[in-house]
C-alpha cells in the first residue's frame, strides 16, 4: 500500500506545533510496518538553511496561478526509511523566514496543493492514498475530484484529511478563487468565504482527528468552530486516533538534551539532578518543592486565565514552584514576565520556544499542567508521563483519552484530571496532586506506572493501516 503525506510541516525539517511531530514520526512507523509511506512538504526558508544541500532534484514544471504560471521543483531527501518530497518556489517558501502568518497565505498554499497534485503525474508516482493534514491541505481532495477524475491513473487514488485543530481553518475571501484553479461551489464556501477546513472536510473520503474524545466533541458547537453540523453529515466517515510519541527522541534514558540521564530505576536522583540544573538555568531559588511545569504556546485555548485566577496562592504561601516555556499573546507573555518578578525564587520563565529547554522542564518538573479549554490531542502530556512528570491536565479531548485521574480510594491512576472548565475544580486537583506527592510511597508508584506506559506510535499505526484497509474496501 502506497500512502503520501501532505503537511505543512514535519520534523526535522520545519517545526511550529504538534504537526511536525507527527508527520516526522507517523511516516516512520508505517514503513516499520510495510506501508510505502512518503511525505510531501513545502521548502520553506528554514528547510532550504539546514538541508538544501542534502536534497536531490527530481523534476521540475509550472503550475497556474491565478494569471501566472508559476515554478515549482521537486526534491527529495530520505530520512530512517521514510522519502520526504518538498515543493520548492522561493517566492512562495524560500524567502520567507516563517510558515505562516503571511498576507498571502491562502494563494501560497492553494499553489502547494496544486502543485502536489500535479507533481504525481511529473513523477509518474501514484499513491494508493492521499493523507492531508490540517487547513493548509484541505483544497487536495477538492482540486482532485474536480480536475483529475478524468485522468485514468488518478481514478483510484483515495483521500483522508486529519483535522490537528479545528480552530484553524484556512478562511480567505472569496478574492482568492481566481488563484486557486478550481471552480467555486458550496464545498469551497462558509459564510461567503473560502474555507479551506470545510473543503477537505466535505471532499475527503474519509475525515480523522487526533483523539476519540475530540472526534465527538468537535460534532459540538462548543468545540466544532461552526463545522460541527458539516461534520455531523459526515459522522460515518469520522474517525479518531490518538497520536504517538517517538520513544527513541523523548526519552530520559537516551535524553542528550537533559542535565542527567535516567530511567525507572534511578529516576529519584535523574528528578534531583535536572530539578537543580531547571532551577539554576532559570534563576529561581533552591529548595524542596514540587515543580510545576508548563511547555505551551500561550494562547486562551491553553487555560491560562483559569491558572491566573490561582497561582499566585500558591507561590506566595511557599506550596509549589512553577516554570514555564512558551511564547504567545502578549497579554499572558507579559503576566508571567511580572509574576516572576514578583516571586523571583518561585517562578522560572522563558519566552520564546527552546527545545533543549523544554526537555529540561520534562526532565525537571514534578507535575505538568495542561487545563486546556479544548485540546485536540496533546503531546506534551504523553512526553511528560515518560519522564516521570504527572499530569494534571482537564479531561478533555486526547487528556481525556490519555490521562486517567488517579483516586484516592483504589489508587488507580496515572495523573491528574478535572471536568469542569474552572479555576477552584483546577485548584482542587493542583491540591490533591500537592498532597499525593507528600506521600513517596504513592507518588513512587504513579510515576512508575507512568514511565511504564505505551504511547508509542506502533499503536497508532496499526489503527491508521486498519482505517487505510478499511478505505481500500469501500
Amino acid at each position: 500500500m502506497k500512502v503520501l503525506f501532505v503537511g505543512s510541516e514535519a520534523t526535522p525539517f520545519s517545526k511550529t506545533g504538534g504537526l511536525a511531530d507527527v508527520l516526522g514520526a507517523l511516516p516512520k512507523e508505517l514503513v516499520k510496518l510495510g506501508i510505502d509511506a512518503r511525505v510531501v512538504l513545502p521548502k520553506h526558508g528554514v528547510t532550504k538553511q539546514k538541508f538544501h544541500n542534502q536534497m536531490k532534484q527530481i523534476c521540475n514544471f509550472k503550475v497556474t496561478v491565478g494569471p501566472k504560471q508559476e515554478y515549482a521543483g521537486i526534491e527529495m531527501i530520505e530520512l530512517e526509511g521514510v522519502t520526504f518530497y518538498f515543493v520548492d518556489n522561493e517566492y512562495y517558501f524560500g524567502y520567507r523566514d516563517t510558515l505562516y502568518g503571511h498576507y498571502d497565505d491562502g494563494e501560497r498554499y492553494g499553489f502547494f496543493d496544486n502543485a502536489v497534485l500535479k507533481m504525481l503525474e511529473e513523477m509518474d508516482y501514484y499513491p494508493d492514498i492521499i493523507h492531508g493534514n490540517d487547513w493548509q491541505t484541505g483544497l487536495i481532495p477538492y482540486i482532485l475530484k474536480q480536475n483529475y477524475q478524468d485522468k485514468p491513473k488518478y481514478k483510484n487514488i483515495k483521500t483522508v484529511y486529519t483535522i490537528h485543530n479545528i480552530a484553524y481553518q484556512g478562511v480567505y475571501s472569496k478574492d482568492l478563487l481566481p488563484y486557486l484553479d478550481v471552480e467555486f461551489n458550496s464545498e469551497l464556501e462558509f459564510e461567503n468565504m473560502i474555507n479551506f477546513m470545510k473543503c477537505g472536510i466535505n471532499t475527503a473520503d474519509f475525515i480523522t482527528t487526533v483523539s476519540e474524545t475530540y472526534a465527538e466533541e468537535i460534532l459540538y458547537d462548543y468545540f466544532g468552530f461552526g463545522m460541527s453540523n458539516i461534520l455531523k453529515t459526515r459522522k460515518n466517515e469520522l474517525f479518531g486516533i490518538i497520536n504517538g510519541i517517538d520513544y527513541t527522541d523523548f526519552n530520559p534514558k537516551v535524553d542528550k538534551k537533559i542535565g542527567y540521564n535516567y530511567s525507572l530505576f534511578n529516576y529519584l536522583k535523574g528528578k534531583r539532578e535536572n530539578k537543580a540544573i531547571l532551577r539554576k538555568e532559570l534563576k529561581m531559588g533552591s529548595n524542596k518543592l514540587p515543580i510545576i511545569g508548563i511547555v505551551s504556546r500561550l494562547a486562551n485555548q491553553k487555560g491560562f486565565d483559569l491558572i491566573e485566577e490561582v497561582i499566585e496562592d500558591y507561590l506566595k504561601n511557599n506550596k509549589m514552584q512553577l516554570v514555564l516555556l512558551g511564547s504567545g499573546d502578549g497579554y499572558i507573555e507579559n503576566y508571567y514576565k511580572d509574576l516572576k518578578k514578583k516571586y523571583p525564587k518561585n517562578v522560572g520563565v522563558h519566552i520564546g520556544y527552546s527545545d533543549e529547554l523544554a526537555r529540561k522542564v520534562y526532565a525537571g518538573s514534578d507535575m505538568f499542567l495542561m487545563p486546556s479549554r479544548f485540546e485536540p490531542c496533546g503531546l506534551a502530556q504523553l512526553i511528560s508521563l515518560k519522564y516521570g512528570t504527572l499530569p494534571i491536565v482537564r479531561l478533555t479531548g486526547g487528556l481525556k483519552d490519555s490521562i486517567i485521574p488517579f483516586n484516592q480510594y483504589t489508587l488507580e491512576g496515572n495523573g491528574f484530571g478535572f471536568d469542569n472548565y474552572n479555576a477552584k475544580d483546577m485548584a482542587s486537583v493542583i491540591d490533591l496532586a500537592l498532597d499525593v506527592y507528600k506521600d513517596k510511597k504513592i507518588w513512587k508508584m504513579l510515576v512508575k506506572r507512568g514511565m511504564e506506559e505505551d504511547f508509542s506510535w506502533e499503536q497508532s499505526a496499526l489503527k491508521y493501516i486498519n482505517l487505510y484497509k478499511k478505505l481500500e474496501e469501500e
